[in-house]
């Protein structure tokens, strides 16, 4: 059977697209853990480290239309996809 829609091919081949990744996360003892769950996380993906870097800013920094004090309570890591597609830890790949 022939793919109608080429777009919707698995997410898997696009993979090396985009290897530098932020990995997010609610500190332990957050609120909205008992909205999302204790073991909440999302992974965003980029073409470049630069554009790593501006989401990284963004992410962390304040909200143009938050309350005053507010903050974002995200735990924010930098990965990237190593050679065999694997998640990998910034910071613990350059310890280790």
């Amino acid at each position: 059977m022939p793919i109608c829609h080429s777009h919707n091919l698995s997410a898997r081949s696009r993979e090396r697209e985009r290897p530098y990744g932020l990995r997010l996360r609610l500190p332990a003892g957050d609120t909205f853990e008992s909205v999302l769950g204790k073991d909440w996380s999302a992974l965003r993906w980029f073409s470049s480290e630069s554009q790593r870097d501006h989401a990284l800013v963004e992410i962390t920094g304040k909200h143009p239309f938050s309350r005053v004090g507010d903050r974002p309570t995200y735990v924010v890591e930098r990965v990237f996809r190593d050679a065999d597609g694997n998640v990998v830890n910034e910071e613990e790949a350059a310890a280790g």
